[in-house]
């Protein structure tokens, strides 16, 4: 059951977020598209929080000129 208190948050992915999520589709096939954003999330905040971990190099705030690293890439 859909919460009514839950907050709709806008997506609109840059180009390497885009990829990210084709490249995740053929990790979880089965997670619906907003399912597997949420995955993503969540386990990225707890790559983020376990150290020795170092997120790929997106540098600048324009995330439409982010680059996919070539090691996470298709």
């Amino acid at each position: 059951m859909l919460s009514t208190d839950r907050k709709r948050i806008d997506y609109c992915p840059g180009d390497a977020a885009r990829q990210a999520l084709d490249a995740a589709r053929l990790l979880r096939p089965n997670l619906r598209q907003q399912a597997l954003i949420d995955y993503l999330i969540i386990a990225g905040l707890s790559a983020l929080t376990h150290h020795p971990w170092a997120p790929p190099p997106l540098h600048g705030e324009d995330r439409d000129r982010w680059k996919l690293p070539p090691s996470l890439g298709r």
